[in-house]
């Protein structure tokens, strides 16, 4: 255990140093923001009935934006990747550690790194920002509280469900199709496209029976008081059992693969 965790701390240490890519991305990120409020407001100006308030909508958009690099799907270790797919990952079983934690805490540290450099300019702009496009308080203590243990449960079962597609990649002559496919599904039912809540009631009974929700779609609505307390709580265990299921699966399917693994080439 003490080696992963060295290697996250060196690992974040390293990201840190990354600022002009994290300037560029706050810049983005914030474009972005901005650009989907306005979609928005045009609708909440149309006297549309919406399952969120606009305060509730405002906010959750700004956390969506500062913890994009914690929740995004589609979030790749060019190493990692790389690794796989030129076979040096065959050098990879040279070393004590388990391959599998050993890339799992490598992208925790890349997750960590990026959204230290990201969050805290955005919040605290959209903190500033005119009334009616600002990022609002949390509903409540509890309700923060809550929200930031859901948020890093949240990205445990995210690096969790990663590394499924990477050991799924040892089964594949290329990754581009099944990292595309993840990225834009998880996403969508996650509610990064757009906020559950908004989603008729069919896409609504699927979002729920999958685990990309309680990545993203589950802290920011507790935190603007959109999901309640006891809601939340009960949503925790089932963030629990769907963590240890995909890490347990990767590992069965990584450890597979591994047995039979064939390098080409030099």
């Amino acid at each position: 255990m003490k080696a992963y965790l060295s290697f996250v701390k060196l690992r974040i240490a390293v990201g840190l140093q990354y600022r002009f890519a994290a300037i560029a991305g706050v810049a983005t990120q914030f474009f972005w923001g901005a650009m989907m409020l306005m979609m928005y407001n045009a609708y909440y100006r149309a006297g549309i009935d919406t399952p969120m308030a606009w305060h509730e909508l405002v906010s959750y958009i700004w956390l969506g934006q500062a913890f994009l690099m914690l929740t995004r799907f589609s979030f790749v270790d060019s190493e990692i990747h790389d690794s796989i797919v030129t076979g040096q990952v065959s050098y990879e079983f040279v070393r004590p550690l388990n391959i599998y934690y050993y890339w799992y805490s490598k992208l925790l540290a890349s997750k960590v790194a990026s959204t230290l450099l990201r969050f805290a300019p955005i919040i605290i702009i959209s903190i500033f920002l005119p009334s009616h496009y600002r990022l609002m308080a949390p509903a409540s203590i509890e309700a923060f509280i809550l929200f930031l243990v859901t948020l890093f449960l949240g990205l445990f079962l995210s690096l969790g469900l990663t590394m499924l597609i990477y050991s799924l990649m040892f089964f594949t002559t290329s990754s581009r199709g099944i990292f595309s496919i993840y990225g834009v599904v998880a996403d969508f039912f996650a509610g990064g496209v757009i906020p559950i809540p908004f989603m008729p009631g069919v896409l609504k009974t699927i979002c729920y029976a999958l685990p990309f929700r309680l990545i993203m779609d589950l802290p920011f609505r507790i935190y603007v008081g959109n999901i309640s307390i006891a809601e939340g709580i009960e949503s925790i265990v089932i963030q629990l059992v769907w963590t240890l299921i995909v890490i347990l699966a990767g590992n069965i399917i990584m450890k597979n693969a591994t047995k039979k693994l064939v390098v080409q080439g030099g």
